[in-house]
């Protein structure tokens, strides 16, 4: 069995079988088109991408992402800037979790141990606002990582932004 398999020059009825089988061996399945009859496999398959200078409006609307020069290096670009925005996102929000113990631990002192709160609401956010600004600004400047292309594709139904893993390395472990 190969690892990898491209079909080309296939007809908008072989276009929606392939979809269909591919989907049924839980493959992640993009399909390129730019006609009325490939809207059907664009439509079905989990990234639909139609031709934005020679596509048809059909197609156009079928699909999830519009290639506006019809050039499909384009493609992998764009994933590899999905990529990049992922899991800088990932960092924004585990950073922003770790960040925020020291600022949660006074208010468990006050309902525990009935400690007075030290913070009020407003200088929290002051202190959010002032202090996280410039490593958020720092994570989004970073660059993308060599391997970022070699990974598999994320699965859409398990790997989300906020994990309960993330949650606990960046509570239990940054955090503390």
């Amino acid at each position: 069995m190969k690892r990898d398999c491209v079909f080309a020059r296939t007809s908008p009825d072989q276009k929606l079988i392939i979809v269909d089988a591919c989907q049924k061996l839980s493959h992640v399945v993009a399909v390129t088109g730019d006609g009325v009859n490939d809207s059907p496999a664009i439509k079905k398959a989990n990234i639909g991408i139609a031709m934005g200078k020679v596509g048809t409006d059909v197609a156009k609307d079928a699909a999830d992402i519009l290639l506006m020069d019809d050039n499909f290096a384009n493609i992998i670009k764009g994933i590899k800037q999905g990529r990049v925005i992922f899991d800088t996102l990932k960092k924004i929000i585990s950073y922003n979790l770790s960040s925020n113990i020291p600022e949660l631990i006074p208010v468990i002192a006050f309902f525990i141990f009935q400690f007075p709160i030290p913070l009020t609401t407003i200088l929290i956010l002051t202190i959010d606002v002032g202090s996280d600004i410039y490593p958020n600004v720092a994570f989004a400047y970073e660059g993308a990582e060599s391997s970022i292309m070699d990974r598999p594709p994320r699965n859409a139904k398990t790997d989300n932004l906020c994990t309960l893993k993330l949650f606990a390395w960046s509570y239990l472990h940054m955090g503390i």
